[in-house]
């Protein structure tokens, strides 16, 4: 009878795990949706907004980073006709997907309940992770759980179109943001020493390297000869997604390190990464293909972490989370099989341990119990009623220039519905060179703006553009001084 039961219990448990599954999966969408703090800054509201209409990126909308997140959003508005909504979809829709490959991930290396671990770990610190922004990581986070997912020492010899379809997937993350090439180009490394490990031949290597670099090659071909045909050039992509970040002073104007308290965050979620370690050892030493896959992990871990620098912030590790999901799940799976410690021990250690991340990690929701939490949306919530006093001022159908413009207010155009003039860009102080300084002051020559919206002493502007602020000190007035939750904004109008 007690074995009957047994054989029940196990039959059914792929049922259970896929109700638990789609259960997690519908209350994160819900927290996040409807409950949660969120980010959404003009890179993912105003840019595909402004793509809309037709600006070009890197000829008048300028950015540092690679292009498919914008323009992706941007070719929505068939679906969604609302900015922020259209990015709130956009948000749960990439988390959802990124939780159900974490758990395949995890279901494939060690059944039903593995992969319910490694989905239940990525759901409980996704919040720390910063996965309320909407950012380039947002989009990496799913396909390098798909390369996570994809990635199998153990295998039988691969077709060409597998290597084709993973060099795809390379090629799509580079095209989301350029960081994206150190994790391609370390799974194609990690793949060849695998290869090599198991004594295939060098051609064989050669030919599956060249596939997968072949199938990288060619989204990122496609773009440019996209971008080529709109603009007519691919000078400004070349500057701003290579030149600029290899020759600006971001590195140490944008420099921000991490506070002990994200470090302890970081620390907690990754306690398991070290015992990882240890069982690839082991693994490596007993000839199990266990190893390969291990290494793979910890090399996705590592390498996906590296954009931390210069700038910190947590959503800068979302694309880290599914990997230490994996991780963890896989090593205390492995820990509570292992014969050499007692049981009881093991258990008790791996019960606390997920009781303790439950805890920490978990504590992010606790909002989410109130009746009516008070929600904000970062670097969008703020600017509402800042626009609405705006338009009490200069009336229904002018427009402004912001200045400075920065991630927390540039979201104004679009509140407004007011395109910037000619251009847009960001007043951060690493964004102020020279030939940056002299367009905008072309810009306010040739085709000056009735309006400026300006926010004093905001990222010593005044220090950093001086020119700028000269020409608007001379040609504009002051003609009312606004407050907002960040400090002052002066509305002014031009004089001469």
């Amino acid at each position: 009878m007690t074995r009957g039961l047994t054989h029940r219990l196990r039959a059914g448990l792929p049922v259970l795990v896929v109700a638990g599954l789609l259960g997690l999966v519908t209350f994160q969408a819900w927290a996040y949706y409807f409950r949660l703090d969120l980010s959404l800054g003009p890179r993912v509201i105003l840019q595909p907004w402004l793509l809309q209409r037709g600006f070009v990126m890197y000829e008048n909308v300028a950015d540092l980073h690679s292009p498919l997140m914008p323009l992706s959003i941007s070719a929505l508005p068939l679906v969604f006709y609302d900015g922020l909504q259209q990015a709130k979809v956009v948000l749960v829709a990439l988390l959802c997907c990124t939780t159900l490959l974490t758990f395949w991930a995890g279901q494939r290396s060690l059944g039903w309940l593995g992969g319910l671990g490694a989905a239940l770990f990525f759901v409980a610190w996704s919040p720390m992770f910063g996965f309320g922004k909407l950012w380039h990581e947002s989009f990496l986070t799913p396909l390098y759980a798909l390369l996570l997912l994809l990635y199998d020492a153990s295998a039988p010899r691969r077709k060409a179109p597998f290597f084709l379809c993973v060099g795809l997937i390379g090629g799509i993350a580079i095209l989301v943001k350029q960081h994206a090439a150190i994790v391609f180009a370390a799974f194609v490394v990690w793949s060849a020493l695998a290869s090599w490990s198991c004594y295939r031949s060098m051609p064989r290597i050669l030919r599956e390297t060249g596939l997968m670099i072949g199938g990288a090659v060619v989204p990122v071909l496609a773009y440019a000869i996209w971008q080529y045909a709109r603009a007519g050039t691919l000078q400004g992509l070349l500057y701003w997604t290579l030149v600029y970040n290899l020759t600006s002073e971001y590195k140490s104007l944008a420099a921000l390190p991490p506070s002990l308290s994200q470090v302890g965050v970081i620390v907690s979620s990754c306690l398991l990464a070290p015992v990882a370690l240890l069982y690839l050892i082991e693994s490596r030493r007993r000839g199990d293909k266990l190893w390969l896959s291990l290494g793979w992990g910890l090399t996705l871990l590592a390498t996906s972490s590296l954009s931390l620098y210069p700038r910190f912030g947590f959503f800068h590790l979302q694309p880290a989370l599914p990997a230490i999901a994996w991780l963890s799940s896989l090593t205390l799976d492995r820990a509570l099989r292992s014969n050499d410690s007692p049981r009881v021990f093991v258990t008790g250690v791996a019960l606390s341990l997920s009781f303790y991340w439950l805890i920490m990690a978990g504590s992010a929701y606790q909002r989410i119990a109130q009746v009516d939490p008070p929600r904000r949306i970062w670097e969008y919530s703020d600017l509402m009623p800042l626009a609405a006093e705006i338009r009490r001022h200069v009336g229904t159908t002018d427009c402004v220039y912001v200045f400075p413009d920065d991630e927390a207010t540039a979201n104004l155009y679009y509140l407004m519905r007011c395109l910037p003039p000619r251009s847009w860009i960001f007043h951060y102080p690493w964004y102020m060179s020279g030939p940056i300084k002299s367009r905008i002051l072309q810009m306010l020559e040739d085709d000056p703006p009735e309006w400026i919206l300006h926010f004093p002493g905001r990222w010593d502007v005044e220090r950093h553009a001086p020119e700028i602020m000269d020409y608007i000190s001379t040609h504009y007035q002051r003609v009312a001084e606004l407050h907002w939750a960040q400090g002052q904004a002066w509305l002014l109008r031009r004089s001469s």
